[in-house]
């Protein structure tokens, strides 16, 4: 593959970098993740090689945006003086940018941005993450397969789920987003929704102690025209046509009540 093309002035000549036609040594493997760590100070072949691996897919930049200095620099004396001026004499064509646009002067800019400090701190949690997508894809498919009630569309929602590219994936949220985008767009379904679930809140009910008297729990109707009467206040059931059952609830009564009706 054709990865950087480098003009070099002072011999007016321009050399194409190509990658090896076979790995020298064990293949690292493309499922592996591989992450580069820039600041604002990275800059020449480092540049290069960030940029390379980015636009090849092959990598993601975490850190700051790199300086956008030059591939070599010469330093040339002013006469005879102390003084010198430093000359970038080569050049990066860059043609996985397209245009003949490179990383030179604007610098490479990160798949995701972070204080340089931060950097290894927020690769390693991406790292975490996409270690665990396997398990979450599996998991989803497993739901689908057990709860999805359209059970015509869910093949093709496991195909999807299978075939997705999650090589742009670095955060919860864009792996939220990309789920939804796609699994809408097979199940024609706005109500297929994915959620990332953190840690559960904790309550700002204060901590019940050990002598503490319990809470008290509603009482149950014992006749049954109460018992309906509670029921239709909390539950609202329609047949629609097609012998289609709605359900429509607007509060959640207490678990007791709940297991008595």
């Amino acid at each position: 593959m054709h990865v950087d093309t480098i003009y070099d002035r002072p011999s007016n000549t321009t050399t194409e970098i190509w990658t090896l036609p076979k790995v020298l040594g064990e293949r690292y493997s493309a499922d592996k993740d591989v992450v580069v760590l820039t600041s604002g100070r990275t800059g020449g072949v480092a540049e290069d090689i960030a940029y390379i691996l980015k636009q090849m897919r092959r990598a993601i930049v975490v850190g700051e945006r790199t300086e956008g200095g030059a591939l070599d620099l010469q330093k040339l004396r002013i006469g005879q003086s102390n003084f010198f001026l430093t000359v970038p004499v080569s050049r990066s064509l860059g043609p996985l940018g397209g245009g003949g646009q490179t990383w030179e002067g604007s610098g490479v800019l990160p798949c995701v941005g972070t204080p340089a400090e931060q950097a290894l701190e927020k690769a390693l949690a991406i790292l975490t993450l996409r270690r665990a997508l396997p398990g979450v894809v599996l998991r989803l498919q497993k739901a689908l397969q057990d709860y999805y009630t359209l059970v015509d569309r869910v093949p093709g929602l496991l195909h999807h789920l299978a075939s997705m590219d999650y090589s742009a994936v670095v955060s919860e949220e864009d792996l939220v987003t990309k789920l939804n985008a796609g699994l809408q767009a097979v199940s024609e379904d706005p109500r297929l929704l994915v959620r990332a679930t953190g840690p559960k809140e904790s309550s700002s009910r204060p901590e019940t102690g050990p002598n503490d008297p319990p809470e008290a729990t509603p009482e149950v109707p014992k006749e049954e025209a109460a018992r309906r009467a509670l029921v239709d206040s909390v539950f609202q059931v329609s047949v629609l046509p097609g012998n289609v059952g709605y359900l429509r609830f607007d509060r959640f009564a207490d678990a007791s009540v709940l297991r008595a009706l």
